[in-house]
């Protein structure tokens, strides 16, 4: 397959390191920045300093015989435009319009309403758009709850895939191999899915894999009620989280009034601090802005006086939304401060997010992951869900596919399925009669039906190998 992605920033750059792990992807890289090009020579691809409209350059990357071509930068005119454009050439070069897939990033909240009723693909040619912010702030409201883990990633109705390190207190027996561990710790195994030991590349556990102290491990679990037991069980502290919390967000911007949104939905009460008078009177004219669980104060975020007077020391949560990563970071350690004792931010800079958590703030999402994960979620078309890129464990992928009646393990229970060592089934996802979909464990006597998604993870080099499995 060949990707041609315009835009070497964080997000085109990341995303075209994940195609070229899978080892079946050719991909192009452009940009019209000649230190972004410099810097993306590095990888395996070819890298062309040019811009994405640009007749000539689109040829140059050979758009007439690509897949998929992806507007990454951060210019949503533009990147539209090029979608448009990239369609175009790939027609009049010889190539049918249909067989290229154009996506586009997009932040813009009218450019993605448009594309929500069809519009940007009949009039702008572009097939899909994402705007990773939702995604991202669904993460770190998990992730909030708990900061013991490293990394949160939703997978839709109740499945969650959290990372953490296994420590001296875990409760199952250390230096066992996990085919044996079951009936050491006399109960159930949570879900291991991938694990990465220091000095060594990461695995999908098998059941000779031993559990160490210090190890990083992926786990797959249902509910947000799970996530006390999986924090007990591999040696950490249960720390309570209110059932209706109180929740402070820095910041009316775009992504503050999204998260504020995100709360409320979630049964909190939310105060939003802002600084600008215009920007915290506008808040009021906001779909959320009547809400009754909501609370705007104008004030400055790192005055001592006016957050004390406020109350946000007796605040459950403070969230940050500014839009500096920088002053972010400063308002949550302020909001540490003033004794709120969960604390999360959503950053732009990927070298920050660990660095935040030795800070002391609870949990952080770095928003390009989020971006690369929908996108190559985009990329792989065949998928019905969601492509996942683990954070602390490297070089362990997940993937969703549906199961068709042709399939030969369809009717089958899984552990007749015939599924290899080196994939193993996160999750079962299976729609009743009534059309709503449920999380189910992937139990070995569990028989798979038409229509399950599976939600498997593997390593990049065998995404390739899964596809042909469930390929008819």
């Amino acid at each position: 397959m060949l990707v041609v992605i315009a835009g070497a920033g964080r997000v085109g750059l990341g995303l075209a390191e994940a195609l070229i792990k899978e080892q079946k992807n050719d991909v192009v890289l452009l940009d019209m920045n000649s230190r972004a090009v410099k810097n993306a020579q590095a990888f395996d691809m070819l890298v062309l300093h040019g811009d994405m409209l640009d007749r000539q350059a689109l040829v140059e990357a050979g758009i007439e015989r690509a897949d998929v071509f992806i507007a990454a930068t951060d210019k949503d005119d533009r990147n539209v435009l090029a979608c448009g454009l990239a369609k175009h050439l790939h027609e009049h070069r010889g190539g049918k319009r249909e067989d290229l897939l154009t996506i586009c990033r997009i932040r813009d909240e009218t450019i993605l309403d448009e594309q929500a009723h069809g519009g940007l693909a009949a009039w702008a040619e572009v097939d899909r758009a994402i705007d990773p912010i939702d995604g991202a702030i669904s993460r770190l409201s998990s992730g909030i709850r708990a900061s013991s883990f490293a990394e949160v990633i939703p997978f839709d109705h109740e499945a969650y895939l959290v990372e953490l390190e296994i420590t001296e207190d875990c409760r199952l027996p250390l230096d066992v191999p996990l085919a044996d561990v079951e009936v050491e710790a006399g109960s159930p195994v949570p879900l291991l899915i991938g694990l990465k030991r220091k000095g060594t590349r990461s695995i999908v556990p098998s059941g000779t894999t031993v559990l160490r102290p210090g190890d990083r491990i992926a786990v797959a679990t249902t509910g947000l009620g799970s996530f006390d037991d999986l924090v007990h069980t591999f040696g950490h502290d249960v720390r309570a989280f209110p059932a209706q919390p109180k929740v402070v967000v820095v910041g009316g911007s775009r992504l503050g009034l999204r998260i504020a949104e995100h709360w409320l939905d979630e049964g909190a009460h939310v105060m939003i601090v802002e600084g600008d008078l215009q920007t915290a009177n506008a808040i009021s004219g906001h779909r959320i802005g009547g809400h009754p669980e909501l609370e705007v104060i104008h004030g400055d975020h790192v005055s001592r006086e006016t957050m004390e007077e406020v109350g946000m020391g007796g605040m459950d949560v403070a969230v940050g939304a500014l839009d500096d990563d920088h002053a972010n970071i400063a308002a949550m350690l302020f909001a540490m401060d003033l004794g709120v004792p969960n604390t999360g931010l959503i950053l732009n800079d990927n070298d920050l997010v660990h660095v935040v958590q030795r800070m002391g703030i609870s949990f952080s999402v770095d928003i390009t992951r989020v971006a690369v994960d929908e996108l190559l979620t985009l990329v792989h078309r065949k998928l019905a869900g969601h492509y996942a890129v683990l954070s602390t464990i490297p070089n362990v992928v997940g993937v969703t596919h549906e199961v068709t009646k042709a399939a030969k393990f369809c009717g089958r229970r899984i552990r007749e399925g015939g599924f290899p060592d080196w994939m193993r089934i996160a999750f079962i996802q299976r729609s009743d009669s009534h059309g709503r979909w449920s999380s189910h464990d992937p139990h070995p006597d569990e028989t798979l039906i038409e229509h399950d998604r599976l939600i498997i993870f593997t390593s990049p080099d065998h995404v390739a190998d899964v596809e042909k499995k469930f390929r008819v």
